[in-house]
């Protein structure tokens, strides 16, 4: 235990002579936050993923109906949020499309509401935007979305006009009530919100968005410090020194360990920013979710380490240690909550750090749920690197000793 100590007082002395790479460790986080929060203001901010495109609209057909139905589309806080109408004509849309100022543009032609009252319908014409494609798919699919509701509602109002046929009403009778009721169906099924109560279903585990993404940033910033730890422990001062000591009997198990505890002290202040930052946004913390934190950092650093067993060469560490962050990272639930992605990857994120510490972190601080299971889960997985840091370790001595190479890449 003392040997390890010695290693990681030595290995925090030689990071301190070189201040500059130690430094812009702990500037990036700052840096990679904001640049985070600026691409995901959208969605923390006002809880949707685009912001509102343009799309004009051309009525050719001018009436009441269609007129009311353009109003009834400007006052829907679902459209509104996602569609921003312009009014306009055919010549108007078409050179704000060329200019690229719309996303796409919706022709109704004459004789649309004509067309619904006789049942035969006049298809609306919908150009969409090519250098916008990701807009002009979603301003497709809220129009077929609108006309299957329309042909729903002319359905309902043929079964009206069926049983209207056998009350033997004249036919001023049966053409106001066939007036009355084509746009009533129409404008309510456009309208459905107003028909059926709704109830949103949130895929962030009954936290914010803000509060979600504040949680996963901060885990994955600890991540990428892991890596530049490992990193940091990889320079060619730290490999001469290693060197020395060995020949002077110090076993290679030291070293492991070693590595483990500077780049766990260097997460560790490192996450005491974050957390400071964590706290001045949502305003809440506790001991129980400081000792996940530091949990997590432990191993973190434990990661690392057994990855830095596996290689030699600094580049193939780097590879490995980008590779295990994204995957880690992609699996866990922090970029896009579990119920986005397949069912596969819930049995994956099950052996994922990142996850567990995410769903312990947000029960802690948001939900009001304190347990030290996860602290435990977390410790057993970094026990766990360790008997195969040591296994490896001692694979690799039995291969030198029987004249092989060891297993580095």
């Amino acid at each position: 235990m003392r040997q390890t100590l010695l290693i990681a007082h030595l290995t925090v002395k030689c990071w301190l002579k070189q201040p500059f790479p130690l430094l812009a460790m702990m500037v990036f986080p700052l840096l990679l936050l904001s640049v985070t929060y600026l691409g995901l203001k959208p969605l923390l901010q006002d809880k949707q993923w685009v912001e509102p495109f343009a799309v004009a609209i051309v009525d050719e057909d001018n009436t009441f109906e269609t007129k009311l139905l353009m109003k009834q589309y400007e006052q829907s806080k679902e459209i509104s949020s996602v569609l921003s109408f312009q009014k306009t004509s055919a010549s108007a849309a078409s050179k704000q499309l060329s200019n690229n100022e719309i996303a796409g543009m919706v022709i109704v032609p004459e004789g649309f509401t004509k067309g619904i009252r006789n049942g035969k319908n006049k298809p609306v014409t919908v150009i969409g935007n090519p250098a916008r494609p990701f807009q002009a798919e979603l301003l497709r699919q809220v129009m077929v979305s609108n006309a299957n509701l329309i042909s729903a509602a002319q359905s309902g109002a043929n079964t009206v006009f069926y049983y209207l046929r056998k009350m033997d009403l004249s036919s001023a009778q049966f053409s106001k009530y066939r007036d009355a009721i084509i746009p009533d169906f129409t404008l309510q099924a456009l309208n459905r919100n107003k028909i059926y109560e709704t109830h949103t279903l949130s895929a962030f585990g009954g936290v914010t968005p803000f509060q979600f993404y504040s949680l996963s940033g901060m885990l994955i910033l600890l991540m990428i410090g892991g890596l530049f730890g490992m990193s940091l422990t990889s320079r060619g001062e730290q490999i001469a020194l290693r060197d020395r000591l060995s020949l002077q009997g110090v076993r290679s198990s030291v070293f492991f360990f070693g590595n483990i505890l500077s780049v766990f002290m260097l997460l560790a202040f490192q996450s005491l920013i974050l957390v400071a930052l964590l706290f001045f946004v949502t305003k809440t913390w506790s001991f129980s979710a400081i000792g996940i934190i530091l949990a997590y950092c432990l191993a973190v650093s434990s990661l690392f380490a057994l990855c830095q067993e596996l290689f030699q060469k600094n580049g193939a560490k780097w590879g490995a240690g980008l590779l295990m962050t994204a995957g880690m990272t992609a699996a866990s639930g922090t970029l896009l909550p579990l119920s986005y992605l397949p069912d596969s990857w819930r049995g994956v994120s099950e052996l994922n750090i990142m996850h567990h510490t995410h769903q312990a972190l947000m029960e802690t601080l948001f939900i009001g749920t304190n347990s030290w299971y996860p602290i435990l889960i977390l410790v057993e997985f970094s026990f766990v690197t360790w008997v195969a840091g040591l296994i490896l370790i001692m694979v690799k001595k039995r291969l030198l000793w029987s004249g092989q190479l060891p297993l580095h890449v």
